[in-house]
Order: C-alpha cells, then sequence, then structure tokens
C-alpha cells in the first residue's frame, strides 16, 4: 500500500482518502487535536495540539467534533406523510429527553439510513418506519474547542470513510480514548466512546453491550467485522469475546461528506453575532465621526476664510507698496517744492494742487466731485468737472477759493448746471497773480473762441 503525507505525529493518509477540494480539517487525533490540509492526494497533518486554536486554522475550515461533545442515538422514526421527518425526529429526542428543557435552541442533526414497512393498519393503510442516525450537541459546550473560522462542525466519526460496505464497525484512538464507529451501508450511523483504555476484554465487554442494547432496539443485529484504525495491538480474549474478524489498517485523512452536517455550538453563534454587532457599531462609529470631520472641516474653513482674504489682501499690498511709496514720495517732493516754482508756468504743482482735495485725506477728502478739464495757460486756469450734487460742487470750489497755496488766484465761476442724471457739472477759471481781470476779460474779448 502507498502511504504519503507524514505529518509531525507519524500520522500517514492514504490515497484512496484525500482531502475534499483541499479543504482543511480540524480533527481529534490520537493524541491530541490535528489540522490536516493540502491539495486533494497530497494531504499533510499538523499537530496534534492541545487545543484546536494552536493549530490556527485557516476561515472556511471543518471541525470534527469528538464524541464526547454530542449524543449519537439511532432511531426509529415513523413515517407520516402529513409531518415533516425532522418533526417526528423531533418528537423522538424530546421523548428521550435529548433536547434539554428548549428544544427549538437545541442543535442536532440527522440523516435516513433505511425504511421498512410496518405491519398494516385496521383501515388497510400501509405504514413504514424509517432508520435515522441522530447527533445531539451537548451542553455546555467545551470553551476550548470552539473554532471561529470553521463553517462546519460534523461529528468525527461521520468524517471518515468506511472500512468496508455492509455493517461494519471501526475502533480509533480519539484525544487518548478509544471510540467505537458503526457504518451501516457504507454511512456512518453511531459513535460510542469506550471506558476501557485499551482493546482488551473489558473493551470487547462493552462493545457486545452496546450491540445488545442495539439489537433489542431493532436497530443492529450484528456486526459484519470490526477495523482497528491504529498500530495498537489486541489481545486474543478481545477478539475471542468479539466474535467476529478484526483486523488493522492504517489512519486515513478525514474528508468531509457532501451530506452536509453542521453543529455549530450556540456560544460561537452568540459569539459571531457579537461581533457582527461590533462591527456594525464600529461602522456606525466611524461613519459619524467621518460626519464630525467633514462639518468640522466645514466650519473652520469658513472660520479661517476671511484671514486668508486678509493674508492675500496683505500680499498684495505688499507687492504694490514699493511702488506707491515711490509715487508718495515724488508727490510730497512736488509739494515741498512748489514755494519754489512758478505756479503761472508749473502746470504739473498746479495739476497736484487742485486735483488734491478730491484723493488726499489732509485736507478733508471732498468725495464724488471729478475734473474732466484741466488747461493751464499764462493768463488763466480753466478748471471743468462734474459732482454728484451742488453741495459737493459748491464745498470743492469755496475750498479753491481758500486754499493758501492757491491764494493769488483770483476764481471766477457761473452757477454749476444739473445734468439728467443728477450730477453737476460745473466750470471755475482761475486768473493767476500779476495777470488783471480787466486784462484778462479783455483779451477774451478780443478773441472770443480763444480756449
Amino acid at each position: 500500500m502507498k502511504l504519503f503525507g507524514r505529518g509531525k505525529n507519524g500520522a500517514v493518509a492514504k490515497k484512496s482518502a484525500p482531502l475534499a477540494g483541499g479543504m482543511a480539517v480540524v480533527f481529534p487525533g490520537p493524541e491530541g487535536w490535528e489540522l490536516w490540509s493540502g491539495l486533494p492526494g497530497q494531504p499533510v497533518c499538523t499537530g496534534p495540539a492541545e487545543v484546536p486554536g494552536k493549530l490556527k486554522p485557516a476561515l472556511g475550515c471543518v471541525l470534527g467534533l469528538p464524541s464526547r461533545s454530542f449524543y449519537s442515538v439511532p432511531l426509529w422514526v415513523p413515517v407520516v406523510e402529513e409531518s415533516p421527518a425532522r418533526e417526528q425526529t423531533q418528537i423522538k429526542l424530546e421523548l428521550k429527553g435529548l433536547l434539554g428543557t428548549n428544544p427549538d435552541a437545541a442543535v442536532w442533526n440527522f440523516a435516513p439510513l433505511r425504511r421498512e414497512g410496518l405491519p398494516a393498519a385496521e383501515d388497510g393503510s400501509v405504514l413504514f418506519r424509517e432508520l435515522e442516525s441522530t447527533a445531539v450537541l451537548a451542553s455546555p459546550f467545551p470553551e476550548d474547542w470552539l473554532v471561529e473560522a470553521a463553517t462546519r462542525y460534523e461529528p468525527a466519526g461521520r468524517m471518515l470513510p468506511p472500512p468496508e460496505s455492509g455493517t461494519t464497525g471501526a475502533l480509533r484512538r480519539e484525544l487518548g480514548r478509544w471510540v467505537a464507529d458503526f457504518y451501516l451501508g457504507g454511512k456512518w450511523f453511531h459513535s460510542q466512546p469506550l471506558l476501557s483504555p485499551q482493546l482488551d476484554a473489558a473493551a470487547a465487554v462493552e462493545l457486545t453491550t452496546t450491540l445488545a442494547q442495539m439489537e433489542g432496539e431493532g436497530i443492529l443485529s450484528r456486526v459484519d467485522g470490526w477495523w482497528v484504525r491504529d498500530a495498537s495491538e489486541t489481545s486474543k480474549e478481545f477478539q475471542q469475546i468479539l466474535g467476529v474478524p478484526v483486523r488493522q489498517e492504517e489512519r486515513g485523512a478525514p474528508r468531509p461528506v457532501a451530506e452536509n452536517w453542521n453543529l455549530p455550538p450556540p456560544a460561537l453563534t452568540e459569539r459571531r453575532a457579537e461581533r457582527a454587532q461590533s462591527a456594525q457599531r464600529k461602522k456606525l462609529i466611524r461613519g459619524s465621526l467621518l460626519v464630525y470631520a467633514v462639518v468640522g472641516f466645514a466650519v473652520l474653513l469658513f472660520l479661517a476664510w476671511p484671514l486668508v482674504r486678509h493674508r492675500l489682501v496683505q500680499a498684495e499690498l505688499k507687492k504694490i507698496g514699493p511702488e506707491s511709496e515711490s509715487i508718495r514720495s515724488a508727490a510730497m517732493l512736488w509739494r515741498e517744492a512748489g514755494a519754489w516754482l512758478d505756479p503761472r508756468r508749473n502746470a504739473v504743482e498746479l495739476l497736484w494742487q487742485v486735483s488734491r482735495p478730491l484723493i488726499e485725506s489732509e485736507p478733508a477728502a471732498i468725495e464724488g466731485v471729478r475734473l474732466t478739464l484741466f488747461d493751464l495757460n499764462a493768463k488763466r486756469l480753466l478748471l471743468q468737472g462734474e459732482g454728484k450734487d451742488l453741495e459737493r460742487v459748491e464745498k470743492y470750489l469755496q475750498w479753491l477759493k481758500n486754499d493758501p497755496a492757491l491764494a493769488g488766484f483770483t476764481w471766477k465761476h457761473p452757477q454749476p448746471r444739473l445734468l439728467p442724471n443728477g450730477n453737476a457739472q460745473f466750470q471755475t477759471e482761475g486768473i493767476p497773480p500779476g495777470v488783471s481781470v480787466e486784462e484778462q476779460e479783455g483779451e477774451q474779448n478780443e478773441n472770443p473762441d480763444a480756449p
């Protein structure tokens, strides 16, 4: 026989028992928990370990339940067309007191093995009953045996291949104890842990007692042969008491069957529910924090925008600062040099002087007045402009007369004219010092078209 896939504990796997689809299996081995993994035809055993968690199984694995973690009870269940088979099986389990005080919360499963007819009823109807293999999870379930990464919890004997077809039995060591697995027609239907630590006469008596009990219930009358799936030797008394052939074979790799039996412990279900609730709470908290962060950022941006605008304006002012300062310096130089210049010939100084109240803050600025014409010759200074109203125009004309720098000029002007838009249009004429009013008027009469 070709062997391969040897693990740390010396276990080997037969080629006839590959792992289905490469699915990892956490299995109760002879000395401790084992992890079987690998591709089909190349299983590898890792272990043993005291608890399944130390093996670090991957997500989606299958856990083989030890026989001491569930109650295996073969049952004859009546076939009632009006009632599903599961309801009839539950009734039978309740009558045996296996579902506890809360049958709806008990974790159990079943599978039909064979069907046989019963004596006809008085009305002539044909009755049937069905032999079923059942497994009820023990409560409480050991916390150390929980594997949160597992998607299926199966009876360990159900995941081992049957030795032969027909009615057979297999003996294996499970976590330091001997366990008897019964197979009917190539299907598992019962696992019985033994009290005896060795395969001796005491173990044989336990097996014959179990067979007698099942025979009394009409479940199983005999076993055609026993297979010992271990390297341990059996005593002669053991074989003589059983009275059937006893053979030895090497251990095979567990393989999950296609028919899914799932017996998830309630503690595992509660943990997964708590984890789902915790994930939902974390999701809500993260969503709330994200909303708060977005709102806080928006408020911070709203409050910081005026400061940013202030900084931007300051940056722009710094850019034009040198140029404006040079213009200011030049204007001040013109102002200081005004006393040394002849106002009758210096047009720039006169333009600055008559425009000063419109742009300077000292004297007080006259808003709403603008000049549209500045004309200077040796005889007169002509100014034209517009104002928002007559009051502003009169204020500007009054300033021209009272300004000390323009005191040498003689000013005269007609009445300002109102425009259709409500503005006031004005014109004023200043006669420089040294020019008589009569001379200026005579010159205008001589040439009335002159500017």
